[in-house]
């Protein structure tokens, strides 16, 4: 039991700093970064200053997707499931999940272009053409 709630705990680190890291490296140019989410998790989980949360999507940078909903703001999306890549197809910039224990990050090239996002060096080993 104790092993799992380390293990969980570390799984939550991990997700925290590339999150962040994802999310500050996309929008470096910003002062703040206003971030709409759907989970209550996202919030818990990126921690900056830079980061200001909005209820009403239409008016945040970024929409984090943890479960389905119908979202009709036009907003780049970044999603924290597999699944939720073809769900948000035209709008989803990318993901981070878990797969296997493993920690995964995609990018979808068409929806960085349509958005205008240009990743860091760093990420492009992490860009797919589509999915």
């Amino acid at each position: 039991m104790m092993l799992s709630i380390f293990a969980f705990a570390s799984m939550q680190k991990i997700e925290q700093k590339i999150c962040n890291k994802i999310l500050l490296s996309i929008f470096k140019e910003k002062r703040f970064i206003k971030v709409w989410s759907n989970s209550r998790s996202s919030f818990e989980n990126l921690k900056d200053e830079k980061f200001l949360f909005v209820e009403i999507s239409d008016q945040a940078d970024i929409l984090i997707v943890d479960h389905y909903e119908d979202i009709l703001a036009d907003k780049p999306i970044f999603v924290k499931k597999y699944h939720l890549l073809r769900k948000y197809k035209d709008r989803t910039i990318g993901g981070f999940y878990w797969q296997k224990g493993r920690p995964n990050i995609i990018f979808l090239k068409s929806n960085l272009k349509k958005y205008n996002i240009k990743l860091p060096d760093e990420f492009s080993r992490y860009v797919e053409e589509s999915r």
